[in-house]
Parts: C-alpha cells; structure tokens; sequence
C-alpha cells in the first residue's frame, strides 16, 4: 500500500485551503490572481520551525494556484539498485511512486490538475490526468501497477511531453541521474515557459560511496548543479531515507 489511510487523515486536516493558505475547513472555489500563484522556490524567510529544503519545497507545492503539476518519474531498472562496486538493491523507485502518491492526493484534494509520465521503455507511459479528490483511486491504481524495467527514454518522453506543456505548467522530475541518457533529454527541459524542478534522489549509501563512486556522483552532482544553475531551474537532493509522512505533514502546516 503506497499511502497509509491514517497519514491520509492527519494530511487532509492539515493542508492549506486555496483561499487562505490555511489549514481549510471547508472547500472553496475563489482562486488567487495569477501574481500571486506562482511558483517560486526562492529562499525566504525561515519558518517558525527549521524546516529542510526538500520541507519548504514541499510547503510551496502544497500552496499552488491554477497550475498543472506534472511528475515525470524515473522507471528504468537503475532506479532499483545503488551502489558501483558492486550495486544492491535500492528504495528509490518506490521512494519516488510513495512521493508522487501523496504529492497526487494532496493535490487533487485541492481541484489542481496532476498527471504522471514515467519515463521507461514504454515510451512516456501516462497517468490517467486526475483533479478531484474522488479521483484519486485512479492515480493510486497507476501506481501501485508501475514498475520499473528496462533503460531510461529521457530523451523520447522529455521531448514528446514538453512539447504539449503550457506556461502554468510545474514539472517535477524525480531521477537518480546516473547515466548520461538524461542530458540527451535536458534541453527539452529548457523549451517553453513550464516550471522545472530537478529532484535527485540519493540513497544514503550513494552519499558516502567509496572513492570511484564518490568521483561519479559529484560528476553527476556538479553537472546537475550547472545546468540548475545556467538555466534558472530548481535542483535538490533527496536522500530516500527521508520520512515523507513527517514531511508532508510538516509542509502542511502540522506544527
């Protein structure tokens, strides 16, 4: 089960309402003027609580205003394995569908629009587009389906699904970014007005890799880190140990 019913609970009693930014009461329909529904994450001014980065972007997604949140997730057979010298087994691909599944639910409990591309040799394979609460058992059944094979078709799916996205678009691209496909996909990323945030997921193992596999994660770290830089993207790393309840919760508002 990629969502706990109980986490649900706390999370629905806690995340802001479209109008006030508040923990809602009930549902309203008055949207914001675009001005203020943007989607920056630019650093401003500390929580009353020390939050982590990966918290107050999460914070800022919970906020949203007439945008499309898009997933486009990683499902080549690589996000299942960390390591060089030898691999073994790893959580980020289910790391990354239990992220896409609480990000999915709290944002259709606020009537935005989310979609997933997974990106895997089917070429881009999407989600049903979901945007109401009582569509949620759509996405969750997507999910729980998915699993990850093969190698990356960054370029393909990029190029194929930015092409379609517009200026209110937010685009959301979870990766460990461990071979070179992905930056035969990037300038797809850079076309158009859609938002774009760069999440690298890391397993705590990879973060204190021996000496030739620490060389290649800074390469892919520093690499990363420029285009983020070059093109004014948003680019953090997440190791998969984070507790994404806490989190979420956290983000929300759940002091």
């Amino acid at each position: 089960m990629l969502l706990d019913p109980e986490f649900l609970q706390k999370l629905a009693t806690v995340l802001p309402n479209s109008e006030t930014g508040e923990a809602h009461s009930s549902r309203t329909t008055r949207r914001t003027p675009r001005s203020d529904s943007l989607f920056r994450l630019g650093r401003r001014a500390e929580p009353t609580r020390k939050s982590s980065r990966f918290e107050r972007m999460l914070a800022r997604l919970l906020r949203l205003e007439t945008t499309s949140l898009h997933v486009l997730l990683d499902a080549s057979l690589a996000m299942t394995f960390a390591g060089y010298t030898p691999p073994e087994p790893s959580q980020k691909f289910d790391f990354a569908r239990r992220f896409t599944a609480m990000l999915g639910y709290a944002t259709t409990q606020r009537d935005l629009r989310f979609e997933v591309t997974a990106l895997s040799p089917a070429r881009g394979t999407r989600s049903p587009i979901v945007q109401h609460p009582e569509d949620i058992s759509q996405l969750l059944d997507y999910l729980e389906k998915l699993r990850a094979g093969g190698t990356r078709n960054f370029a393909w799916a990029l190029r194929k699904r930015m092409r379609r996205s517009s200026r209110r678009s937010l685009f959301i691209l979870l990766s460990d970014f461990r071979d070179r496909n992905w930056e035969w996909g990037a300038p797809a990323l850079l076309t158009g007005e859609a938002r774009v945030v760069l999440v690298h997921l890391m397993d705590r193992s990879e973060l204190q890799e021996s000496s030739h596999g620490l060389r290649l994660e800074d390469d892919i770290r520093q690499r990363l880190a420029e285009l983020a830089q070059r093109y004014q993207l948003e680019y953090l790393i997440v190791p998969t140990d984070t507790p994404l309840e806490e989190a979420f919760l956290h983000a929300a508002g759940d002091r």
